[in-house]
């Protein structure tokens, strides 16, 4: 395991598994008692994060390819564009159950397969 700041993390592009940015991370809710990441909150769409959608992305989804810096995702961009938004104000207390059920099998997007293509 290679420890990774979440800073880092929210600067760079997230990818599905076509390859396509579909945005990036804005956030990450902890579980201050268990001390544990919750989701990332991913904004997608809008202009310069105008008017983008906010999700609530499940962490056991996202794998840091170091090779590319970027985050890959294993939720296609279908999913996610059929998926509900949040208001940051008024944030959900847990990820978005559907999109891990609708993730890519575990593997699919790790860095190292990723990174192999």
């Amino acid at each position: 395991m290679q420890p990774i700041s979440a800073n880092t993390l929210s600067t760079v592009d997230v990818q599905s598994p076509a390859g396509e940015n579909v945005g990036r991370i804005v956030d990450f809710m902890i579980d201050t008692e268990r001390g544990s990441v919750v989701y990332a909150e991913l904004a997608v769409g809008g202009v310069l994060g105008v008017g983008a959608k906010m999700l609530a992305i499940p962490p056991q989804t996202l794998a840091f390819d170091s090779g590319r810096r970027c985050l890959a995702l294993a939720v296609d961009t279908a999913t996610l564009d059929d998926a509900p938004g949040f208001d940051r104000a008024n944030p959900p207390e847990s990820a978005d159950g559907a999109l891990l059920t609708r993730a890519r099998p575990s593997g699919s997007a790790t860095a190292t397969s990723r990174s192999e293509r």
